[in-house]
């Protein structure tokens, strides 16, 4: 009798844990309640696409034509966590084939595509900008939050930024500015090639001129050209690594000088602060500025690879502010040119701290009279961030738009943008990894090894 309602208790226990845990299924598939625990946010909407949405004046209607897979299922989700973020968002779901009409009149071709509308301004987002192959074969990446926020984006702003990205002296151009241009344009910005050589000034258009990565120097005329700018309230973004005869940069250091900046030419070496130990690759510290201030607190590290230090120039008038500074340990390694160099810290090498990165508000030129903006800067010592894939590292994408959109005096681009749902690299520095190198490594198996002995030790003796 006891047995029987031990098995009774038992299955009364069991059945109620089990609808317990269904109701709490259900109650939390219906609540509109959500937490996003990833360090990136990964399941919620950027600051960016919130601000967006927040400003919007006028109902923009969206068009999905999406099907029942879960590639639609994904779309769905995303364009109804807009809808609750605003009312002036009119959202359809439509299906092609049973709607044929709708579909030709937006030329719509393939499932999942997306089409925004105001007024009489369209803008398509097709599925093939959505969907994008992953880290892992057969998975892949969903872009959405990017391509719909930058599509509302279109639609509301009256005429786009335009960025210059300077050419002629070696600097990051074709396959390897290709990210770069990509993003700059995915922030709404127009994006041209600009050859000073075969111009008398820097274009009226240009609200943003891109220095990234000179190999060689600027001439005379060149550098009078962007001081002009510079005077009559232009906006410069500078990226510099270590070149071979770059202190005999004439024009280019004038420049710099003119800013209040002074770049070292040396290699930064940072053994504390490593990309995966390397020791050439810093991964520096931010220090607080709104270009930064987000990637603090999602704790999105910036990788500057091959670096070299600037420092302030003495007496300079210019207000500048850090932005990214090395380890104590780091060091500037100035003869890494010469044949004998070697990567170790010797007498004649700068010791660290270093900053690589200032944002500079100059004083005003007499370009524009009293109306002309203020001039500004953001210096950087490390172009190869800017330059292929290391732009896709952890936070130097963010960290490059960011200092556009301080540039433009533009808050809702200096943010965290959508996150795409990707493998993540850990990042650990050298003091932590050698600590869990000894702690599993060295001193769990010694500690399971006294323990064996005791134990042994003490049976032996009973």
């Amino acid at each position: 009798m006891n047995r029987g309602l031990k098995v009774v208790n038992s299955g009364v226990f069991i059945a109620a844990l089990i609808g317990i845990f269904a109701l709490i299924v259900l109650i939390s598939g219906k609540a509109p309640w959500r937490w996003d625990w990833t360090q990136t946010g990964v399941n919620s909407l950027s600051a960016q696409t919130k601000e967006t949405l927040k400003g919007l004046k006028e109902t923009v209607r969206v068009y999905a034509f999406t099907d029942n897979r879960d590639t639609g299922r994904q779309v769905e989700r995303l364009l109804r966590a807009y809808q609750k973020e605003t009312d002036k968002l009119d959202v359809r779901f439509v299906d092609p084939v049973k709607e044929p009409s709708l579909a030709q009149k937006y030329q719509v071709q393939e499932y999942n595509t997306v089409v925004f509308v105001k007024g009489e301004k369209e803008e398509t987002v097709a599925p093939w900008d959505l969907f994008v192959p992953g880290a892992v074969q057969g998975s892949y990446g969903f872009r959405g939050e990017e391509h719909f926020t930058q599509a509302i984006r279109n639609l509301t702003s009256s005429q786009k930024p335009v960025i210059y990205l300077l050419q002629g002296h070696g600097e990051v151009s074709g396959a390897d500015a290709a990210a770069l241009r990509s993003d700059l344009m995915g922030e709404g910005n127009q994006v041209k090639e600009l050859n000073l050589i075969r111009e008398t000034r820097v274009p009226e258009d240009a609200d943003v001129l891109v220095i990234a990565g000179p190999t060689s120097d600027l001439t005379g005329q060149e550098a009078k050209m962007i001081n002009r700018f510079l005077d009559g309230g232009g906006k410069v973004l500078i990226a510099l690594s270590p070149e071979k005869g770059m202190s005999k940069w004439k024009n280019m250091n004038g420049l710099l000088k003119r800013l209040g900046i002074r770049a070292s030419g040396d290699l930064v070496v940072d053994p504390e602060r490593a990309y995966y130990g390397d020791p050439l690759t810093p991964v520096p510290q931010y220090v607080g500025h709104d270009i930064t201030s987000e990637l603090m607190e999602r704790d999105m590290v910036t990788v500057l690879p091959r670096a070299t230090s600037l420092d302030p120039v003495k007496g300079s008038e210019e207000a500048l502010e850090q932005l990214l500074e090395t380890s104590r340990d780091a060091f500037g390694e100035t003869s890494w040119a010469s044949e004998e160099a070697r990567v170790e810290k010797g007498d004649e090498d700068r010791p660290g701290p270093l900053t690589l990165a200032y944002a500079v508000t100059a004083k005003k030129g007499g370009g524009k009279g009293e109306d002309a903006e203020e001039p500004r800067a953001v210096v950087v010592g490390s172009s190869a961030m800017f330059s292929g894939n290391a732009l896709t590292l952890q936070g130097n994408r963010d960290f490059v738009l960011n200092a556009v959109g301080w540039l433009q005096g533009d808050e809702t681009k200096v943010t965290i943008r959508p996150v795409e749902m990707s493998l993540r690299q850990a990042y650990v520095p050298a003091g932590e990894a050698l600590a869990i190198f000894l702690g599993t490594v060295v001193l769990l198996p010694i500690i399971f090894l006294i323990a064996g002995g005791v134990i042994w030790w003490r049976r032996r003796r009973a």
